[in-house]
């Protein structure tokens, strides 16, 4: 019996690294802890157009991202009177969900962080998101 230990943990070692090889790494939580935030010093009033350009960006970036390829997504605002633009980027350890996640609580930070301003970004752990008022 005490021969066939180390044969068998072989053979369980061998069937782990087999299924990591085949269904990817184990699946963990995204990191969203803030590493950094920075919001522009100029500010908008409650009901200003831009209120909903910064809306819609926002919600862009954390929907659309977790799809594109390398997690890499820019978008505008489709509102031609005050325009926001916008960039959102996770880490390429994470699968789309984790990406989604992880967007969501940068989306909240950011939200809440730089609300009533024209600009801010932020960093967590396995993402960032970003708006401006103007291109970048």
């Amino acid at each position: 019996m005490i021969s066939q230990f180390p044969k068998f943990t072989a053979l369980i070692i061998m069937g782990l690294v087999l299924a990591t090889a085949l269904f990817g790494v184990a699946k963990s939580d995204p990191n969203t802890s803030l590493v950094k935030y920075i919001c522009n010093g100029n500010g908008y009033a409650s009901g200003d157009p831009f209120e909903n350009s910064v809306a819609y960006v926002l919600m862009d970036l954390m929907n659309v991202t977790p799809s594109q390829q390398s997690y890499d997504y820019r978008t505008v605002s489709p509102y031609p009177t005050a325009v926001a633009y916008g960039h959102a980027t996770c880490s390429q350890a994470l699968n789309n969900n984790d990406c989604a996640n992880c967007l969501v609580s940068a989306k909240a930070t950011v939200s809440g962080t730089c609300a009533g301003r024209i600009g801010g970004q932020v960093q967590l752990g396995d993402c960032t998101m970003r708006f401006e008022n103007y291109p970048f």
